[in-house]
Order: structure tokens, then sequence, then C-alpha cells
């Protein structure tokens, strides 16, 4: 009987998790795993008006003592950066049960929230995140389809 206890708490959390398939970056490695809230197939939808969360789980080959996200948007063929809210901008403050300094091997599970403003426009887009440390080393990358709705 305890054997169906444990399958069921390792299939049920995949089963509900939104895990999309996600693009390697030419640098850094590709996050473990990747759950955009409300997307089960790419492109992902991002609503107008609210913040677009994902969580992003990766392992940490080095010491690493501050963390910090970078995000890129591509739409129409032109690749811009996207600016966090000031409170966004160290992933240190966004990790769930780790914090900074990272120590080699340790897994980690950063949340992001990208606010989605009103005023844009309904277009694709994709969407790159890159984790970087405190020389600017890329620690985790990927890059999501998106659509703005």
């Amino acid at each position: 009987m305890s054997s169906y206890v444990v399958v069921l708490l390792v299939v049920l959390p995949l089963v509900f998790a939104d895990v999309v398939p996600v693009k390697e970056c030419k640098a850094g490695s590709l996050p473990s795993s990747v759950d955009v809230q409300g997307c089960k197939k790419v492109p992902c939808e991002l609503k107008r008006g609210e913040d677009a969360v994902a969580f992003v789980d990766f392992s940490v080959s080095d010491e690493v003592a501050k963390l910090r996200p970078i995000v890129y948007a591509t739409a129409l063929g032109l690749t811009i950066p996207f600016e966090l809210p000031s409170d966004r901008q160290d992933a240190c403050e966004w990790l769930e049960g780790s914090k900074c300094p990272l120590s080699a091997g340790e897994d980690v599970r950063y949340e992001l929230r990208l606010p989605v403003e009103q005023s844009y426009p309904p277009i694709a887009v994709d969407v790159e995140l890159r984790l970087v440390d405190q020389d600017d080393e890329i620690v985790s990358c990927f890059s999501v389809q998106g659509k703005v709705v």
C-alpha cells in the first residue's frame, strides 16, 4: 500500500505542474525545469495588465555570491532588453528555500515575475531569461515563446 502513496507523491506534482518546453541559450546551462503559471503549451499567453510568473529550477556549478536576472524580449525581429522593476533586480531576493551565497552543486528555484503592461500590443514574443552571477557569468539561461494577449 505504501508504494502507491510514494508513486502518487512523485507523479501528482508532475501532472499539475505547467512545465513547458524552453530553448537553450548560446551560453549558460539550461534550467532543469521551467514552470510558467497557466501555460501548458507554447506559446504561453502573457496577459496584459498582469504579471507573467515562472518558476525556474536550476543547479549552480560554482559558488554564487550575487545573482541578477537579465531579460530580453524578441518581437518582430527585434531584440530589446526588458528592464525589471527595481524590487525584482536582485534574484537572490526571489529564491525559494535558498538564499545567497549559493554553494556549488546547490539546486535552486527562482521566481520570475514579469510585468506585462496593459499598453503592450498583442504580438508574439520570445522571452529570454539569463541569471548572471557577481562576475556577469551566465549561471542559467533559457528562452520561451510567448504571446501578449
